[in-house]
C-alpha cells in the first residue's frame, strides 16, 4: 500500500489532462509570447531585401497567389503542388496587393496559435506542468519564428497537424464516428499542404480498428481524411490529369534517390539551379526519355519509375544513402534549402540566439519524453510517438532540409516538457535511479546530435551567399559584392558562391577578367550538378572578353551530345550574337523559348536582338510575351520589359 508520504509525483493526477480551465494559461501565455516574438520579428524583417521580392519556393507561393487573385490560370493541368497554403497566402494578398507584411503579419499570429495549440496538446498528454515547458519552446524557437514570418508552407501545416493530433488524442479512437470524422478532416486539411502527412493515415486507421474491433471508426476517419482532398482531386480529374493532390512527388523522390544525390539539395540531376528553370528542364528531360509529350502525373511517375529502378537496382548504394539522411535528419544543423534560415533568425532577431530551443535539446529531451510517456500508458503518448516516427520516414524517403523537418518540433517539445518534469521530479525527491534512467538516454542523444558530420558545413558562408543573391536580385551590387565576398572566404570552395560573386563583381565593377577567375578557380571542385551551369557562365564571361569566336565552336561541338540544353543555347545565342550572326542568334533563342516558355531572360534579348535588326513590331510582341509572365520575372527584368515595351510601342 502506497501512503501519501510515498506517493510521487507521477502519481499524483494533473487536472491540466482533464481540460477546463487548468488549461488556459500555459495556452494563452504560448499564444501571446509565440505571437509577440513573432511580430516582432516580422517587423524586424522589413529590411531583408527578400522581404518584398522572395525568391524560389517563396516566390512561387506568391505568385500563385496573385493569380488566384487577379482570376488568372497559374499553371495549366493538375496542381503540381498542394494548393492549401498558396490559397490561404490569396486571402492576404487579395487584401494588401502590393505588400506582404499583412500576410506575414498574420502568420505571425498563426505561429502564435501553434505555440498555444502545442501547449494544449501537452496539457491533454502528458499534463499541466509540462504544457509550460512545451508551449514555451515552441514560442521560443528560433526556426520557427523564422519560417512564421516566411511565404512557405510549414506556417499552415504545422497548427493544422497539431490541432489534428489533439483532436485524434482526444477522440482516443474509440467507437465514437463523429469525432474519428473531425479528426479526419484536421488531417486532410493537412495533406493539401503537404501530403506526405497520409502516410500517417493507415496505421491510424490500423490503430482504430484495434481498439474498437468494428470498422465504423475507421470508415468514419476515412471519410472525413479524404473529405477535403475530394475538390482537389477533381480539379485535378476536370484537368484531364487525375491525381489525388499534386503531382510533385516523382520529383520529390527521384531528387532524395538517385546516384547524385546528397540527401540535402532539392534538384534534380542535370537541371538548372532557378525554379522555373529547374522545373521546365525536369519535364523536358523525362519527355525526352519517354519519347512524348507528358501530362504532370505521367512526369511524376516518370521519376518515381526511375528513383524506384535505382534503388532495387543498387540497394547497398540506397540503404546508405537513407542511413545517411537519417544522421542528417538527427543532426543539431538546419540545413538550408530556399535559405540558411538560422543565420535569418539570428540577423533579424539578435536575441533569439540565446533561445533554449535548440534541435538537439528538443531532440534528445523530446524522444527521450515521448517514450517515457509511452511506456508509463500517458494518453495519447504513442499517437505523437507513431507521427512522429511515420513523419520522419515521409522526409527520409525525400531529402531532409529545415522546412521538412520544423513540424517534428512541437511534437517533440511535448516530449522535452515531460522528460523535464519528470528529471524536476526526481531530483526534488532525491532519486539518482530515477534522474540517471532519464539523463544518461538524454546526454547520449544530445551528444549524437551535435557529431555533426564534416560533410554538412556549419558556417555561415550559406547566410551570407543567400544574403548576397538577394541584395544582387534587388538591385543593390555593391551590398551583394561585399556579403558574398565573406561567404567566399568562409567557403572557397563552393562552386554556388562563387557563380553569385562573379555576378556580383560584374554588376558591381564590370570587371569580366576577375569575374572570369572567380570561376575558373573553383572549376576543379565542381560536382556534377554543378559542372553544366558553372561552365555555361564561364562561356558567357569569355564572350564578353572578345572570345566569342572560339566560345561559339566549343558550344556547338557540346551541342552535337547535349542537344536540348536550355543553358547552351542560350550561350550559343550569345555566341552568335557576339560574332554578327544575329538571324542565326534569334532563331536559336526562338527555339529555347518554345521549348521553356517561362524564359524571361531569353525573351528580353530575343527582343533586344530584334531591336536592333530594325524588326520592332517582333520585339514588341516578344516583351508582349514576357510582360505576360511577369510573376517568373525578377525586379530587374520587370523593368527591362517596361522599357521594352516603351521603346516599341506602337510601331
Amino acid at each position: 500500500m502506497v501512503t501519501k508520504a510515498q506517493t510521487t509525483v507521477d502519481e499524483v493526477p494533473d487536472e491540466g489532462r482533464q481540460g477546463g480551465p487548468a488549461w488556459r494559461w500555459p495556452v494563452l501565455a504560448s499564444f501571446g509570447l509565440g505571437a509577440l516574438l513573432r511580430v516582432a520579428y516580422v517587423l524586424a524583417l522589413r529590411d531583408h531585401p527578400r522581404f518584398e521580392a522572395p525568391t524560389m519556393d517563396a516566390a512561387y507561393h506568391l505568385a500563385w497567389a496573385r493569380t488566384l487573385v487577379g482570376g488568372e490560370t497559374f499553371q495549366d493541368g493538375s496542381f503540381f503542388r498542394a494548393p492549401l497554403y498558396p490559397y490561404f497566402l490569396s486571402i492576404w494578398t487579395a487584401l494588401s496587393p502590393g505588400s506582404t507584411l499583412l500576410a506575414r503579419l498574420a502568420q505571425a499570429l498563426l505561429g502564435g496559435v501553434a505555440a498555444g495549440l502545442t501547449a494544449g496538446l501537452a496539457c491533454r498528454v502528458v499534463g499541466r506542468k509540462a504544457a509550460w515547458w512545451a508551449g514555451g519552446f515552441v514560442a521560443l524557437s528560433p526556426v520557427m519564428v523564422a519560417f512564421d514570418a516566411e511565404l512557405l508552407i510549414p506556417v499552415l501545416l504545422v497548427p493544422l497537424l497539431l490541432w489534428a493530433l489533439d483532436r485524434c488524442v482526444a477522440w482516443g479512437g474509440d467507437d465514437r464516428p463523429r469525432a474519428a470524422v473531425w479528426t479526419g478532416v484536421l488531417f486532410g486539411l493537412a495533406a493539401i499542404a503537404r501530403p506526405n502527412v497520409l502516410l500517417f493515415m493507415p496505421g491510424l486507421f490500423a490503430w482504430t480498428i484495434w481498439r474498437t474491433r468494428r470498422p465504423v471508426s475507421g470508415l468514419a476517419l476515412a471519410l472525413g481524411t479524404l473529405m477535403p482532398i475530394a475538390p482537389v482531386t477533381l480539379v485535378n480529374v476536370l484537368a484531364g490529369d487525375p491525381a489525388l493532390i499534386s503531382t510533385q512527388a516523382g520529383v520529390n523522390f527521384w531528387i532524395g534517390n538517385n546516384p547524385q544525390s546528397d540527401g540535402v539539395s532539392a534538384i534534380v540531376p542535370g537541371t538548372r539551379q532557378g525554379w522555373w528553370d529547374g522545373f521546365h528542364d525536369s519535364v523536358a528531360a523525362a519527355e525526352r526519355a519517354e519519347g512524348r509529350e507528358l501530362r504532370p502525373g505521367e512526369v511524376s511517375r516518370h521519376y518515381g519509375r526511375r528513383a524506384l529502378a535505382w534503388i532495387l537496382s543498387e540497394p547497398g548504394d540506397a540503404a546508405r544513402l537513407f542511413a545517411w539522411k537519417a544522421r542528417l535528419l538527427c543532426t543539431n544543423v538546419e540545413l538550408a534549402n530556399n535559405q540558411a534560415i538560422e543565420f535569418t533568425a539570428r540577423r533579424t532577431l539578435p536575441a533569439l540566439r540565446f533561445s533554449p530551443s535548440r534541435w538537439d535539446v528538443l531532440f534528445s529531451l523530446g524522444v527521450v519524453g515521448l517514450v517515457l510517456a509511452w511506456r508509463r500508458r500517458e494518453r495519447g503518448a504513442g499517437v505523437l510517438l507513431g507521427f512522429l516516427s511515420v513523419y520522419s520516414l515521409s522526409v527520409l524517403l525525400f531529402f531532409v532540409n529545415a522546412r521538412f523537418r520544423v513540424p517534428l518540433t512541437p511534437v517533440l517539445a511535448v516530449g522535452a516538457g515531460y522528460s523535464l518534469v519528470q528529471l524536476a521530479g526526481a531530483w526534488r525527491r532525491r532519486e539518482p535511479g530515477r534522474a540517471a534512467m532519464i539523463g544518461v538516454p538524454v546526454i547520449l542523444l544530445g551528444v549524437l546530435s551535435n557529431l555533426v558530420p564534416d560533410a554538412v558545413h556549419r558556417s555561415d558562408a550559406a547566410g551570407y551567399a543567400d544574403l548576397g543573391r538577394a541584395e544582387l536580385v534587388g538591385g543593390d551590387a555593391a551590398a551583394a559584392l561585399q556579403h558574398l565576398t565573406t561567404a567566399t572566404a568562409l567557403s572557397p570552395r563552393s562552386v554556388q558562391v562563387r557563380m553569385a560573386l562573379s555576378s556580383a563583381i560584374l554588376e558591381a565593377t564590370g570587371d569580366h577578367e576577375r569575374a572570369l577567375r572567380s570561376l575558373q578557380d573553383v572549376e576543379p571542385f565542381a560536382s556534377a550538378m554543378d559542372r553544366a551551369e558553372l561552365e555555361a557562365r564561364i562561356w558567357a564571361l569569355r564572350i564578353n572578353s572578345g572570345e566569342a569566336g572560339t566560345v561559339l565552336a566549343e558550344v556547338s561541338l557540346a551541342r552535337r551530345t547535349r542537344p536540348d540544353e536550355g543553358a547552351l543555347r542560350f550561350v550559343q545565342a550569345m555566341a552568335q550574337a557576339a560574332c554578327g550572326q544575329a538571324p542565326g542568334a534569334i532563331g536559336t533563342l526562338q527555339e529555347l523559348v518554345a521549348s521553356e516558355p517561362t524564359n524571361v531572360a531569353a525573351l528580353l534579348f530575343l527582343g533586344s536582338l530584334e531591336e536592333e535588326l530594325g524588326r520592332r513590331q517582333d520585339a514588341h510582341r516578344t516583351y508582349t510575351q514576357a510582360s505576360a509572365l511577369g510573376r517568373f520575372a525578377t525586379p530587374v527584368e520587370a523593368a527591362a520589359i517596361g522599357d521594352g515595351l516603351q521603346r516599341c510601342g506602337g510601331r
